[in-house]
């Protein structure tokens, strides 16, 4: 299960523009998905927002601690897309999404490689090829990256989907054939040799062959 990060938001009024929020130093944002009975429009302090976007993932759960007033409601979310703004990159609106129990969502699953090649050591060159892995996954099961140890990779050695693929538990769809390349060892390529053949050689005409007369 992923680890859950805490961040605490007010229930925003649609009266009051989203550009007003900004200027006061909030980013306004939507709670909604199918384990909610309507939308909730919340604003979130920039400072707060900006702190954690450095630490989660699409897959990352993230614990909102909403307060109406004087309640708060905690919610189990996910951030789903973030919208900033063209010159200065900064955050100005979020959708966070609320998935149903007992119902597959679709993620991308980070990809962490650890360690030092064996085969990086024997001058060889480690490839990665795969950085995020597409799954369907139950929200109970849902894991916040895919950590792979390649210390043990040797030149010619691979890893494949098939190796890791214990990772999730049996009821995740991981939508990836089985022989999918993550990371290999290849070995630097020799130096092409020079050609053998002289110029003299390249410069010789092919043997005229007499065709046979039908007289013969």
């Amino acid at each position: 299960m992923a680890r859950s990060t805490n961040l605490e938001v007010v229930v925003r009024d649609l009266k009051k523009k989203p550009l007003a929020l900004r200027r006061e130093g909030l980013v306004p944002a939507v709670v909604y998905g199918p384990a909610v009975e309507k939308n909730i429009h919340i604003s979130i302090p920039s400072s707060e927002f900006d702190s954690i976007l450095g630490k989660i993932t699409e897959a990352s759960l993230i614990n909102l601690i909403i307060k109406d007033g004087e309640k708060t409601e905690n919610i189990t979310v996910f951030l789903k897309t973030i919208q900033r703004h063209r010159v200065s990159d900064r955050p100005i609106h979020a959708d966070f999404y609320v998935p149903a129990a007992g119902h597959y969502m679709h993620l991308n699953i980070p990809v962490q490689y650890i360690g030092e090649p064996i085969g990086v050591e024997n001058g060889g060159i480690l490839q990665t090829m795969v950085y995020e892995i597409p799954i369907e996954v139950l929200p109970k099961n849902v894991i916040e990256y895919v950590e792979i140890d390649i210390s043990n990779l040797d030149i010619f050695g691979h890893i494949t989907l098939e190796d890791i693929k214990d990772k999730f538990t049996e009821d995740t769809k991981i939508l990836m054939d089985e022989d999918t390349l993550f990371a290999t060892i290849t070995k630097p390529g020799a130096e092409e040799e020079p050609s053998e053949e002289s110029d003299e050689d390249e410069n010789l005409e092919p043997e005229a062959i007499e065709e046979k007369g039908s007289n013969e």
